[in-house]
């Protein structure tokens, strides 16, 4: 299917009155007219937001929030259904690292409890287990932070969250919706051949082809092996064949179900969430938003993907950059050894700069570490890209999310 290709238009500022209130975004043309004219401020660089200086009486104005969760990036985006404009579309980065920290704490609290340390009051029995787990709370709050901070700048009512899982009962629902447009190999919730497809990506695990695959295997049927998604593996015609002659043997493991195990937790925990912020909470389901995305002519990326959630069977009109949000923590621990430089030459870390590259040109992204000579930003394309501190500016300094185009 030839991919469409995307309507855009001049990007929108957000606009928030005197209270703070949400207002519709504007152009840039009439924003920067107000701000010449002394009737607005600016709140915020990036994403670019004015405050106005006067109250606006009843604003109008309802945003829908389509999210494509994941376990290591989450498609965002904010679309205006009334006039199908995306305001803003993006993807969080989540951390990777928080089982290690976690696991690294339990070593440091098992060494100190066995030091013979005098009068030490026993807690033993003083901790509870959190549901979820700290790895998955962590990822559910990212998206939490991130859609608490857009409504402070643009009314939402609606939220619209993908479901990962593999379920075989949207296949009825899926005929019902699409009738003979639905085909259940190309939803990853199908069968035991279109499962194991999908989490091997459609590519011969064995030479790395793609085309028309096999599924194989792994322990056979006469050695009582069983139809379970790690027991088999896709191959293309030429491997499978080999691999029944002899010519090679089956050494590898396959893929597991990590990722999508990693994404379905801590659902309920999002739920609640956003019940609480007091927008309407709509699901979908994967195949659900790989149809749409291909219906309306969308390449596969987590933002596209965002998108499809909200539009379904049209294709949008974008006004947004594509931002890359990058959640931080905002603790600040006291003499930390491993933190010997936190300011060089009037940057920090997480500022968001606007570089002059020899070769790259105009380059923005915020700091990622202050080396001697010169600073490591992340930008789009790399996430340490090396710039002089002198041919830096700074644009701003975020709180709790950093975003970047």
């Amino acid at each position: 299917m030839l991919k469409n290709k995307q309507k855009t238009k001049q990007v929108r500022v957000f606009v928030v009155d005197a209270k703070g209130m949400q207002c519709l975004p504007t152009t840039p043309r009439r924003a920067r007219k107000l701000l010449e004219a002394g009737r607005a401020k600016v709140l915020q660089v990036m994403p670019f937001t004015i405050r106005l200086n006067g109250i606006i009486e009843n604003p109008t104005g309802n945003f829908t929030v389509g999210i494509d969760d994941g376990s290591k990036y989450v498609g965002v985006s904010i679309v205006n259904e009334h006039t199908q404009e995306v305001v803003f579309v993006g993807e969080i980065r989540l951390r990777q690292d928080v089982s290690r920290k976690i696991i690294q704490r339990a070593m440091y609290r098992r060494n100190r409890r066995s030091r013979k340390i005098r009068n030490r009051q026993p807690r033993f029995n003083n901790r509870k287990q959190m549901t979820p787990t700290p790895s998955a709370r962590q990822r559910k709050d990212s998206i939490i932070r991130w859609l608490k901070d857009m409504m402070k700048r643009i009314h939402i009512t609606r939220v619209i969250v993908e479901e990962g899982m593999f379920d075989t009962s949207s296949m009825a629902a899926g005929r019902k919706l699409y009738g003979n447009e639905f085909n259940k190999s190309e939803c990853e919730g199908g069968n035991w051949k279109a499962k194991v497809l999908w989490r091997d990506g459609h590519t011969c695990q064995h030479c790395g082809v793609n085309g028309k695959l096999y599924v194989h295997h792994i322990i056979q049927k006469k050695d009582v092996g069983s139809n379970r998604v790690a027991n088999g593996i896709a191959l293309c015609k030429k491997c499978h064949e080999d691999l029944h002659k002899g010519l090679w043997k089956l050494n590898l493991r396959p893929k597991s179900f990590q990722h999508p195990a990693r994404l379905m937790a801590g659902k309920t925990y999002l739920k609640e969430q956003l019940s609480v912020l007091g927008v309407e909470i709509d699901t979908v389901c994967g195949w659900m938003t790989s149809l749409w995305r291909r219906n309306i002519g969308l390449e596969k990326t987590h933002s596209n993907d965002a998108i499809s959630i909200v539009c379904k069977c049209y294709l949008p009109i974008i006004t947004s950059l594509d931002w890359r949000i990058q959640p931080r923590r905002t603790k600040i621990w006291e003499n930390n050894p491993t933190k010997t430089c936190n300011e060089k030459n009037g940057f920090r870390h997480f500022d968001i700069v606007r570089a002059v590259h020899r070769t790259k040109g105009v380059v923005f992204g915020s700091v990622r570490a202050l080396l001697s000579d010169r600073m490591a930003i992340r930008t789009k394309e790399s996430d340490n890209f090396r710039v002089s501190y002198f041919k830096t500016k700074l644009i701003q300094r975020p709180g709790g999310l950093v975003y970047f185009a």
